[in-house]
């Protein structure tokens, strides 16, 4: 019994140390082939972002995008629109003249609303050309 107490943690330890050993040639492996593959010139961004990311587990930084306040106007302007289309039906199945009117008008500034973020961006892009 004794000998089973003293041979058990010899084997736990022997166990672990052969893991932790294999999963640090693993992960040398991999560092190499992905030190390997950074260096191909073919690569595009998409590819090296993700290869250093594995590499170093940082996300790049990010590409300013479309703002969460652009979103929120795109998404209450397809709201608008497509409230405006449906008072406007509405008013024409009913032959009501005054919701067909709230129906053009809700439609129309819900159009703006939606049109508005992309307006803004391709000014922003025309104002960056003009300024090169």
């Amino acid at each position: 019994m004794e000998l089973v107490l003293i041979l058990v943690p010899i084997f736990a330890f022997v166990l672990a140390k052969t893991l932790l050993e294999q999963r640090a040639r693993n992960r040398a492996d991999n560092l190499h082939m992905l030190e390997e593959a950074l260096k191909n010139p073919s690569l595009d961004r998409g590819t090296i972002e993700s290869l250093t990311f594995q590499l170093t587990g940082n996300r790049p930084p990010r590409v300013p995008g479309p703002s969460r306040g652009a979103a929120v106007l795109l998404a209450l302007g397809w709201v608008t629109l497509f409230v405006g289309v449906g008072v406007m039906a509405i008013g024409g199945i009913l032959e009501e003249r005054d919701a067909l009117a709230g129906g053009v008008l809700t439609a129309i500034v819900g159009f703006g609303l939606v049109t508005y973020p992309f307006a803004l961006r391709e000014l922003e892009g025309r104002h960056k050309e003009a300024q090169r």
